[in-house]
Protein backbone atom coordinates (compact mmCIF):
# COMPACT_ATOMS: atom_id res chain seq x y z
CA UNK A 1 0.00 0.00 0.00
CA UNK A 2 2.85 2.39 0.86
CA UNK A 3 4.45 1.61 -2.49
CA UNK A 4 1.19 2.40 -4.33
CA UNK A 5 0.79 5.70 -2.47
CA UNK A 6 4.39 6.65 -3.28
CA UNK A 7 3.82 5.76 -6.93
CA UNK A 8 0.67 7.90 -7.09
CA UNK A 9 2.47 10.84 -5.47
CA UNK A 10 5.35 10.53 -7.92
CA UNK A 11 2.94 10.46 -10.86
CA UNK A 12 1.17 13.59 -9.61
CA UNK A 13 4.50 15.35 -9.09
CA UNK A 14 5.66 14.34 -12.57
CA UNK A 15 2.42 15.57 -14.12
CA UNK A 16 2.62 18.85 -12.24
CA UNK A 17 6.23 19.34 -13.28
CA UNK A 18 5.49 18.65 -16.94
CA UNK A 19 2.55 21.07 -16.90
CA UNK A 20 4.62 23.75 -15.19
CA UNK A 21 7.37 23.21 -17.74
CA UNK A 22 4.87 23.89 -20.50
CA UNK A 23 4.38 27.39 -19.12
CA UNK A 24 0.90 26.91 -17.73
CA UNK A 25 -0.63 29.07 -15.04
CA UNK A 26 -3.09 27.67 -12.51
CA UNK A 27 -6.25 28.51 -10.58
CA UNK A 28 -7.28 26.37 -7.64
CA UNK A 29 -10.52 26.07 -5.72
CA UNK A 30 -11.91 23.58 -3.23
CA UNK A 31 -12.25 20.75 -5.72
CA UNK A 32 -10.26 21.62 -8.87
CA UNK A 33 -6.80 22.63 -10.03
CA UNK A 34 -7.18 24.29 -13.41
CA UNK A 35 -4.05 24.77 -15.53
CA UNK A 36 -4.07 27.01 -18.58
CA UNK A 37 -2.00 29.21 -20.86
CA UNK A 38 -2.15 33.01 -20.66
CA UNK A 39 -4.51 33.24 -23.63
CA UNK A 40 -7.16 31.17 -21.83
CA UNK A 41 -7.11 33.04 -18.52
CA UNK A 42 -10.71 34.27 -18.79
CA UNK A 43 -11.99 30.83 -19.76
CA UNK A 44 -10.14 29.26 -16.82
CA UNK A 45 -11.50 31.88 -14.42
CA UNK A 46 -15.08 31.29 -15.59
CA UNK A 47 -14.61 27.54 -15.31
CA UNK A 48 -13.19 27.87 -11.81
CA UNK A 49 -16.40 29.63 -10.76
CA UNK A 50 -18.87 27.45 -12.66
CA UNK A 51 -17.16 24.19 -11.69
CA UNK A 52 -18.38 24.44 -8.09
CA UNK A 53 -22.07 24.26 -8.98
CA UNK A 54 -21.44 21.78 -11.79
CA UNK A 55 -19.65 19.42 -9.43
CA UNK A 56 -22.32 19.77 -6.75
CA UNK A 57 -25.06 18.82 -9.23
CA UNK A 58 -23.23 15.84 -10.71
CA UNK A 59 -22.15 14.43 -7.35
CA UNK A 60 -25.72 14.94 -6.15
CA UNK A 61 -27.04 12.86 -9.06
CA UNK A 62 -24.48 10.08 -8.57
CA UNK A 63 -24.81 10.00 -4.80
CA UNK A 64 -21.15 9.24 -3.99
CA UNK A 65 -18.50 11.94 -3.42
CA UNK A 66 -14.71 11.78 -3.40
CA UNK A 67 -12.23 14.09 -1.63
CA UNK A 68 -9.37 14.45 -4.13
CA UNK A 69 -9.03 17.54 -6.29
CA UNK A 70 -9.47 17.02 -10.02
CA UNK A 71 -6.76 18.42 -12.31
CA UNK A 72 -8.10 20.17 -15.41
CA UNK A 73 -5.72 21.16 -18.22
CA UNK A 74 -6.87 23.57 -20.94
CA UNK A 75 -4.53 22.91 -23.87
CA UNK A 76 -3.96 26.00 -26.07
CA UNK A 77 -3.20 24.08 -29.32
CA UNK A 78 -3.95 20.72 -30.87
CA UNK A 79 -0.27 19.82 -30.45
CA UNK A 80 -0.39 20.72 -26.75
CA UNK A 81 -3.63 18.74 -26.42
CA UNK A 82 -1.84 15.64 -27.69
CA UNK A 83 1.22 16.31 -25.52
CA UNK A 84 -0.88 16.84 -22.38
CA UNK A 85 -2.34 13.34 -22.53
CA UNK A 86 -0.76 10.85 -20.10
CA UNK A 87 2.13 8.91 -21.56
CA UNK A 88 0.95 6.08 -23.77
CA UNK A 89 -2.48 7.62 -24.38
CA UNK A 90 -3.76 8.61 -27.80
CA UNK A 91 -6.83 10.66 -28.73
CA UNK A 92 -8.28 11.43 -32.18
CA UNK A 93 -7.80 14.88 -33.67
CA UNK A 94 -11.54 15.63 -33.51
CA UNK A 95 -11.73 15.12 -29.73
CA UNK A 96 -12.37 18.23 -27.63
CA UNK A 97 -11.93 16.71 -24.19
CA UNK A 98 -10.74 13.54 -22.48
CA UNK A 99 -11.23 12.23 -18.94
CA UNK A 100 -8.96 9.85 -17.06
CA UNK A 101 -10.88 8.76 -13.93
CA UNK A 102 -8.04 6.61 -12.64
CA UNK A 103 -5.77 9.69 -12.71
CA UNK A 104 -8.51 12.17 -11.73
CA UNK A 105 -7.45 14.20 -14.78
CA UNK A 106 -9.37 16.09 -17.49
CA UNK A 107 -7.67 17.48 -20.61
CA UNK A 108 -9.68 20.02 -22.63
CA UNK A 109 -8.95 21.77 -25.90
CA UNK A 110 -8.98 25.54 -25.87
CA UNK A 111 -11.51 27.21 -28.20
CA UNK A 112 -8.52 29.06 -29.61
CA UNK A 113 -7.22 25.78 -31.02
CA UNK A 114 -10.21 25.50 -33.34
CA UNK A 115 -9.92 27.45 -36.58
CA UNK A 116 -13.42 26.58 -37.78
CA UNK A 117 -16.26 25.61 -35.50
CA UNK A 118 -16.98 26.14 -31.84
CA UNK A 119 -16.10 24.47 -28.55
CA UNK A 120 -18.51 24.82 -25.64
CA UNK A 121 -15.99 24.46 -22.79
CA UNK A 122 -18.55 24.22 -19.92
CA UNK A 123 -20.57 21.55 -21.76
CA UNK A 124 -17.47 19.48 -22.51
CA UNK A 125 -16.22 19.95 -18.95
CA UNK A 126 -19.56 18.69 -17.56
CA UNK A 127 -19.41 15.64 -19.82
CA UNK A 128 -15.83 14.80 -18.88
CA UNK A 129 -16.24 15.46 -15.15
CA UNK A 130 -19.23 13.10 -15.13
CA UNK A 131 -16.84 10.38 -16.35
CA UNK A 132 -14.45 11.34 -13.55
CA UNK A 133 -17.09 11.32 -10.82
CA UNK A 134 -18.64 8.05 -11.98
CA UNK A 135 -15.23 6.44 -12.38
CA UNK A 136 -14.21 7.50 -8.85
CA UNK A 137 -17.50 6.21 -7.43
CA UNK A 138 -17.05 2.85 -9.21
CA UNK A 139 -13.30 2.63 -8.78
CA UNK A 140 -11.94 -0.74 -9.90
CA UNK A 141 -15.25 -1.76 -11.51
CA UNK A 142 -15.99 -2.01 -15.22
CA UNK A 143 -18.49 0.77 -15.91
CA UNK A 144 -21.10 -0.14 -18.57
CA UNK A 145 -20.73 2.09 -21.60
CA UNK A 146 -24.46 2.91 -21.57
CA UNK A 147 -24.08 4.14 -17.98
CA UNK A 148 -20.85 6.05 -18.58
CA UNK A 149 -21.95 7.84 -21.76
CA UNK A 150 -25.65 8.05 -20.95
CA UNK A 151 -25.05 9.81 -17.63
CA UNK A 152 -22.46 12.14 -19.20
CA UNK A 153 -24.99 13.16 -21.85
CA UNK A 154 -27.73 13.51 -19.24
CA UNK A 155 -25.61 15.83 -17.09
CA UNK A 156 -24.38 17.97 -19.99
CA UNK A 157 -27.87 18.16 -21.54
CA UNK A 158 -26.54 16.83 -24.86
CA UNK A 159 -29.91 16.12 -26.43
CA UNK A 160 -30.29 17.28 -30.03
CA UNK A 161 -33.31 16.93 -32.30
CA UNK A 162 -31.39 14.76 -34.79
CA UNK A 163 -30.74 12.21 -32.03
CA UNK A 164 -34.46 12.07 -31.30
CA UNK A 165 -35.06 11.48 -34.99
CA UNK A 166 -32.51 8.64 -35.05
CA UNK A 167 -34.13 7.11 -31.97
CA UNK A 168 -37.64 7.41 -33.38
CA UNK A 169 -36.60 5.75 -36.64
CA UNK A 170 -35.12 2.84 -34.69
CA UNK A 171 -38.29 2.48 -32.59
CA UNK A 172 -40.57 2.49 -35.64
CA UNK A 173 -38.40 0.02 -37.60
CA UNK A 174 -37.67 -2.24 -34.62
CA UNK A 175 -33.92 -1.68 -34.89
CA UNK A 176 -33.06 -0.62 -31.34
CA UNK A 177 -29.75 -1.90 -30.00
CA UNK A 178 -30.25 -4.17 -26.94
CA UNK A 179 -28.89 -2.69 -23.74
CA UNK A 180 -26.79 -5.79 -23.14
CA UNK A 181 -24.90 -5.02 -26.36
CA UNK A 182 -24.20 -1.46 -25.17
CA UNK A 183 -22.68 -2.66 -21.92
CA UNK A 184 -19.23 -3.39 -23.35
CA UNK A 185 -18.89 -1.05 -26.32
CA UNK A 186 -20.61 1.24 -28.79
CA UNK A 187 -20.82 0.57 -32.54
CA UNK A 188 -18.15 2.01 -34.85
CA UNK A 189 -20.66 2.98 -37.54
CA UNK A 190 -21.60 6.66 -37.14
CA UNK A 191 -25.38 6.21 -37.43
CA UNK A 192 -25.40 3.22 -35.08
CA UNK A 193 -23.18 5.11 -32.62
CA UNK A 194 -25.65 8.02 -32.63
CA UNK A 195 -28.41 5.55 -31.79
CA UNK A 196 -26.31 4.03 -29.01
CA UNK A 197 -25.74 7.43 -27.41
CA UNK A 198 -29.44 8.32 -27.74
CA UNK A 199 -30.58 5.03 -26.18
CA UNK A 200 -28.14 5.40 -23.31
CA UNK A 201 -29.32 8.94 -22.59
CA UNK A 202 -32.97 7.90 -22.52
CA UNK A 203 -32.27 4.87 -20.30
CA UNK A 204 -30.50 7.01 -17.69
CA UNK A 205 -33.25 9.63 -17.93
CA UNK A 206 -35.84 6.87 -17.46
CA UNK A 207 -34.21 5.55 -14.28
CA UNK A 208 -33.64 8.96 -12.68
CA UNK A 209 -36.87 10.68 -13.67
CA UNK A 210 -39.38 7.82 -13.77
CA UNK A 211 -38.13 5.26 -11.28
CA UNK A 212 -36.53 7.84 -9.00
CA UNK A 213 -33.28 9.58 -8.13
CA UNK A 214 -32.93 7.58 -4.91
CA UNK A 215 -33.23 4.35 -6.90
CA UNK A 216 -30.39 5.53 -9.12
CA UNK A 217 -28.31 6.40 -6.04
CA UNK A 218 -29.02 2.95 -4.60
CA UNK A 219 -28.00 1.32 -7.87
CA UNK A 220 -24.64 3.15 -7.87
CA UNK A 221 -24.05 2.32 -4.19
CA UNK A 222 -24.91 -1.35 -4.72
CA UNK A 223 -22.76 -1.57 -7.82
CA UNK A 224 -19.81 0.14 -6.12
CA UNK A 225 -19.91 -2.48 -3.36
CA UNK A 226 -20.74 -5.66 -5.28
CA UNK A 227 -19.52 -4.98 -8.83
CA UNK A 228 -22.51 -7.01 -10.06
CA UNK A 229 -24.53 -5.01 -12.56
CA UNK A 230 -27.81 -6.92 -12.88
CA UNK A 231 -28.31 -7.61 -9.19
CA UNK A 232 -27.51 -3.97 -8.36
CA UNK A 233 -30.16 -2.78 -10.81
CA UNK A 234 -32.70 -5.32 -9.53
CA UNK A 235 -32.25 -4.40 -5.87
CA UNK A 236 -32.42 -0.67 -6.63
CA UNK A 237 -35.37 -0.67 -9.03
CA UNK A 238 -37.27 -3.72 -7.82
CA UNK A 239 -37.17 -5.18 -11.35
CA UNK A 240 -34.96 -7.72 -13.10
CA UNK A 241 -33.08 -6.37 -16.11
CA UNK A 242 -35.52 -7.87 -18.65
CA UNK A 243 -38.52 -6.20 -16.99
CA UNK A 244 -36.61 -2.93 -16.57
CA UNK A 245 -35.66 -2.97 -20.26
CA UNK A 246 -39.28 -3.71 -21.22
CA UNK A 247 -40.60 -0.77 -19.18
CA UNK A 248 -37.87 1.44 -20.62
CA UNK A 249 -38.92 0.41 -24.13
CA UNK A 250 -42.53 1.41 -23.41
CA UNK A 251 -41.30 4.76 -22.09
CA UNK A 252 -39.14 5.14 -25.17
CA UNK A 253 -42.03 4.47 -27.54
CA UNK A 254 -44.22 6.96 -25.68
CA UNK A 255 -41.56 9.68 -25.90
CA UNK A 256 -40.93 9.02 -29.59
CA UNK A 257 -44.51 8.63 -30.80
CA UNK A 258 -45.17 12.34 -31.45
CA UNK A 259 -42.07 13.02 -33.52
CA UNK A 260 -43.05 11.24 -36.78
CA UNK A 261 -46.31 13.18 -36.83
CA UNK A 262 -44.46 16.49 -36.60
CA UNK A 263 -41.53 15.63 -38.86
CA UNK A 264 -43.22 13.52 -41.53
CA UNK A 265 -43.04 14.90 -45.07
CA UNK A 266 -46.82 14.76 -45.50
CA UNK A 267 -47.35 16.75 -42.31
CA UNK A 268 -44.78 19.35 -43.27
CA UNK A 269 -46.35 19.73 -46.72
CA UNK A 270 -49.80 19.97 -45.15
CA UNK A 271 -48.65 22.69 -42.74
CA UNK A 272 -46.88 24.52 -45.56
CA UNK A 273 -50.06 24.35 -47.63
CA UNK A 274 -52.12 25.77 -44.78
CA UNK A 275 -49.65 28.63 -44.38
CA UNK A 276 -49.80 29.34 -48.12
CA UNK A 277 -53.60 29.24 -48.23
CA UNK A 278 -53.84 31.44 -45.13
CA UNK A 279 -51.45 33.95 -46.70
CA UNK A 280 -53.33 33.89 -50.00
CA UNK A 281 -56.75 34.59 -48.47
CA UNK A 282 -55.30 37.20 -46.11
CA UNK A 283 -53.76 39.01 -49.06
CA UNK A 284 -57.01 38.69 -51.02
CA UNK A 285 -59.04 40.14 -48.11
CA UNK A 286 -56.61 43.04 -47.81
CA UNK A 287 -56.96 43.76 -51.55
CA UNK A 288 -60.77 43.59 -51.29
CA UNK A 289 -60.73 46.06 -48.38
CA UNK A 290 -58.53 48.41 -50.43
CA UNK A 291 -60.93 48.27 -53.37
CA UNK A 292 -63.92 49.01 -51.11
CA UNK A 293 -61.97 51.92 -49.61
CA UNK A 294 -61.28 53.34 -53.07
CA UNK A 295 -64.96 52.95 -54.08
CA UNK A 296 -66.07 54.78 -50.93
CA UNK A 297 -63.59 57.59 -51.58
CA UNK A 298 -64.85 57.96 -55.19
CA UNK A 299 -68.47 58.06 -53.98
CA UNK A 300 -67.70 60.81 -51.44
CA UNK A 301 -65.76 62.77 -54.03
CA UNK A 302 -68.66 62.60 -56.48
CA UNK A 303 -71.09 63.83 -53.83
CA UNK A 304 -68.71 66.69 -53.02
CA UNK A 305 -68.55 67.72 -56.69
CA UNK A 306 -72.35 68.00 -56.89
CA UNK A 307 -72.51 70.64 -54.10
CA UNK A 308 -72.87 74.40 -55.09
CA UNK A 309 -69.64 76.33 -55.01
CA UNK A 310 -68.92 79.29 -52.59
CA UNK A 311 -67.18 82.53 -53.51
CA UNK A 312 -64.67 83.97 -51.16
Amino acid sequence: MAFIKALIISLVVALTASVAAAGYQSIENEHFIIRFSAGDASIAQDLAEESKDIRRRIIGDIGIDFPEKTVVIISPTIEAFQDDQPRGSWVPLWAAGVAYPERNLIVLRSPKSIKKGHIDVPEIFIHEFTHIALGRALKGIDVPVWLNEGLAMYESREWKLHRHAVLTQAVLTGKLIPLQVLTRSFPVDKHAAELAYAESFIFISFIINKIGREAFHQFIRNYSRSGHLESSLRHATGMPLDELASNWLSYLKLRSSWLPIILSASTLWFVASLVFIYGYFRKKRAARRKILQWEEEERLQAAEDERPGYLH
